[in-house]
């Protein structure tokens, strides 16, 4: 993407003009063991708000575990992968965007399944880039002893030119963190356009909190809380999910149990909020997923649902549903859509998903439906890790990026803020149409406060020496009333 073309869309996003996101959802599938097998006419799963489309979709590829993929604003399909390659529309690999996930497992398993990471891949746009993509990819180690080892943890960026159609990798595989991780997650920051991507140090409490902006990631901090989740004994496939809020997540480990965390999306602090344990047992599973409410967290642990409550969690984990006698298959990784549906992925190569409907209010149960979504071709592991594109900005926070004016309590509708050049790189210039004192706040993406002046005529300049590349807002407040507010970037 051109430099001038960003700051267009970024200048267009400051003026306040509404970029839409595209429609992301959809959930390639299809996977076989019989390698005598015609890998053709693989499905979509398209969920809608009354039901769930089956869609056949003509993709040579196998999808073991791993997907992801993007649809453009007019609904069309743009890319997909199955961890292994990026693919346009035609089914083709995209210039570029070969040899994703490199190394041992990308060799040992590309060329006939796909790759192996369940929940391995997510994507998200920036609504003031919303034709800007950013794939997470999570890499695996053929590593015996860890039974399941994650990393390193990959960024892959692609744009779509909305004139001509076409689909570029911009970049691919950079590294995002380099060491041995779990499962990661994906919460939209509090000023409704920036990333949290969250992710664990394998076998620790160390979590890796990294603010993803259309210009790349910042603020890798680290945090250390709860417990560990040591190695031995807790093996086997482990979960991070966060819930629709996006205020909490879970960390889940069939081997040990579950840690209940909150979550600010201004300041990204997590703070412990109970754990539960898990006695260790013979058998996996490890997915994990909230309610739509955000109020219940489900757990699944290979042949029984275990469904809790976030706040006041109980001490030991127990079966909320167990399937009947003679039943085959099992329970492993979970998604839950915009529409509240749970989806259960078989750990086994099956032709359906296990569903959990909206509405499942019972605090002790779990409403499983088994074999709820009938398939014309069986998958595997499968599963989408789209994170929550509708969650908007913390209107009225410090996080609130996105509000150009505000509307002061009996004022009305506040003078606009003039903020210029924008973007800045040694002072910006702050211009409204009040007169009086003021005081004026100047804030960092994560809403730490970085200036502070008072003034009384209609402009004021803000020194940006010693301030790290990024956005930034500004608040202006008028006898305790905020009547502006603006933002910037400095470059």
């Amino acid at each position: 993407m051109k430099k001038n073309t960003f700051w267009f869309l970024l200048a267009t996003c400051i003026l306040g003009v509404p970029a839409a996101l595209p429609a992301q959802l959809f959930w390639a599938a299809g996977y076989t063991e019989n390698l005598d097998t015609v890998y053709n006419g693989q499905i979509l799963i398209k969920p809608q708000p009354d039901t769930v489309l089956i869609q056949p979709f003509d993709s040579p590829v196998q999808f073991e575990s791993t997907m992801a993929g993007a649809y453009g604003p007019d609904g069309q399909l743009l890319f997909y992968t199955n961890g292994c390659h990026l693919y346009g529309a035609n089914h083709e690999a995209i210039p570029g965007g070969e040899n994703l996930n490199p190394g041992e497992v990308h060799d040992m398993a590309c060329d006939e399944y796909g790759y192996l990471a369940p929940k391995g891949a997510s994507i998200v746009t920036f609504r003031t880039q919303p034709n800007l993509y950013f794939l997470i990819h999570l890499g695996m180690d053929n590593n015996i002893a860890h039974s399941v080892s994650y990393g390193p943890l990959y960024l892959t960026r692609i744009a779509y030119d909305t004139i001509t159609g076409a689909v570029t990798v911009l970049s691919k595989n950079e590294i995002l963190i380099q060491g041995e991780v779990d499962p990661f997650e994906l919460i939209r920051h509090g000023n409704g356009d920036d990333w949290w991507l969250i992710t664990t140090t394998f076998g620790t409490a160390e979590y890796h909190k990294i603010l993803l902006t259309p210009e790349g990631p910042r603020q890798h901090e680290t945090q250390t809380l709860g417990y560990d989740f040591p190695f031995p004994p807790c093996r086997w496939q482990r979960s991070l999910s966060a819930s629709p809020s996006g205020e909490r997540l879970v960390r889940f480990s069939s081997k040990c149990g579950a840690q209940y965390l909150t979550f600010n999306r201004c300041s990204g602090e997590l703070r412990e909020a109970g754990f539960s344990h898990l006695e260790n047992g013979i058998f996996g599973g490890g997915g994990s997923a909230f309610s739509e409410d955000s109020e219940y967290v489900y757990f699944t642990r290979w042949y029984r649902v275990i469904k809790v409550p976030f706040q006041n969690p109980p001490d030991t984990l127990r079966a909320s549903y167990t399937p009947p006698a003679g039943f085959g298959a099992s329970f492993v990784h979970i998604f839950r859509d915009p529409f509240g549906r749970l989806y259960i992925a078989p750990q086994a190569s099956e032709p359906y998903l296990h569903l959990i409907e909206p509405g499942d209010s019972q605090p002790d149960t779990a409403l499983v439906s088994l074999e709820g979504v009938r398939l014309p071709r069986r998958i595997q592991r499968t599963i989408p890790h789209y994170p929550n594109y509708a969650l908007g900005p913390l209107a009225g926070s410090a996080c609130d990026t996105l509000m150009i004016t505000a509307i002061a309590p009996g004022l009305g509708v506040a003078p606009a803020l003039h903020l210029y050049p924008n973007p800045a790189r040694n002072r910006i210039r702050v211009e409204m149409e009040w007169e009086g004192k003021k005081q004026l706040v100047a804030f960092d993406a994560l809403g730490r406060e970085v200036r502070r002046l008072t003034f009384s005529s209609a402009s004021a300049e803000i020194g940006l020496e010693g301030l790290p590349e990024g956005l930034y807002f500004v608040q202006v407040f008028r006898q305790g009333r905020r009547i502006g507010v603006g933002r910037f970037l400095k470059h």
